[in-house]
């Protein structure tokens, strides 16, 4: 799997630590906003020595082939990240499957960058790891997200009962799931 791709819009790249300043900025931008829905420590999330341990951990799991993290950046705009494409555990054999992750800048939602994004995401990680499945979780109350995920082509699959913990709190999540062969 190559580090870089491009769609439309887009362009898709897996970062290494010496980008940590860009990850950051990202952090902070939308900080309050990705709290609702995964658990932040804000002292963390906003030091630059926390992003450059998280991406050169990405980059060894990338390398490894266990986990992928894209950050996205529009095409006229190549050193302002504007959200994030992850897929997560990437497991094989019998289990054949991973966790897809995301999350967009504010200023950017509703322009269907993160279709985009998630779309050729997809379509790699079944070309080119041969997984037969690809689940994502999401907040009964993010409709942003239910919508995103099913124009995608996911199918809810259930709900998980007090799935995360968030703002002192247990919350639900649906599970939401796209097999390969419905691609």
């Amino acid at each position: 799997m190559n580090t870089k791709y491009e769609t439309q819009h887009l362009i898709l790249r897996v970062c290494t630590r010496r980008e940590a300043s860009m990850v950051l900025d990202f952090y902070k931008r939308n900080f309050e906003d990705f709290a609702k829905y995964e658990p932040l420590s804000y002292p963390q999330a906003t030091q630059l020595r926390f992003h450059e341990e998280i991406l050169q951990y990405e980059y060894d799991s990338f390398l490894k082939g266990r986990n992928l993290r894209f950050y996205l950046f529009e095409k006229n705009n190549p050193l302002r990240i504007i959200g994030t494409l992850s897929y997560r555990n990437i497991t094989g054999s019998y289990y054949s499957c991973c966790q897809l992750g995301y999350k967009m800048d504010g200023g950017y939602r509703r322009k269907g960058y993160m279709h985009e994004a998630i779309a050729l995401g997809n379509e790699l990680l079944f070309r080119e790891t041969s997984l037969h499945r690809i689940e994502a979780i999401v907040m009964p109350n993010n409709e942003a997200s239910i919508k995103l995920l099913e124009g995608l082509g996911f199918v809810q699959e259930g709900l998980m009962r007090d799935k995360i913990y968030l703002n002192g709190r247990w919350e639900d999540h649906y599970m939401y799931a796209l097999l390969n062969s419905e691609n």
